[in-house]
């Protein structure tokens, strides 16, 4: 009985965590793309903060950034974009080009002012070693 009562639970957690979030199989993780474009819309929510990214052809690409949690542990609170600022992103793009999604990314640089963030697997990728 009590092995049937955990193995129900193992199930469920496994299948709640699999519900909760999506794969990345859909990106090329293995050819970055940079975007450049002006904000349109930031929704500072969880899952993911989302930017609404018009790049420089028009063409209006959803941005997806890391949870607002983990850009807390990163000392980021408040979103640090705002509507109208210019970006360039650089991340995954989505394999289906009509999706026009950009996630995992590894880098937003604002030029008018020099601010950016830097994803921590970029940083730790590119610290010294020593």
């Amino acid at each position: 009985m009590c092995r049937l009562a955990w193995t129900s639970i193992v199930v469920a957690l496994m299948t709640t965590s699999s519900m909760a979030h999506h794969g990345y199989t859909e990106y090329d993780r293995n050819a970055a793309v940079t975007l450049e474009g002006t904000v349109k819309r930031v929704l500072w929510t969880n899952p993911h903060v989302v930017l609404t990214l018009e790049a420089r052809n028009g063409v209006v690409y959803s941005v997806e950034w890391a949870a607002v949690t983990q850009l807390s542990r990163q000392g980021i609170e408040t979103a640090p974009v705002k509507e109208g600022d210019t970006l360039v992103v650089t991340g995954s793009i989505n394999r289906n080009p009509e999706k026009r999604i950009l996630t995992l990314l590894q880098e937003i640089r604002r030029p008018a002012d020099g601010w950016q963030w830097i994803s921590q697997a970029r940083a730790s990728q590119s610290a010294p070693k020593g």
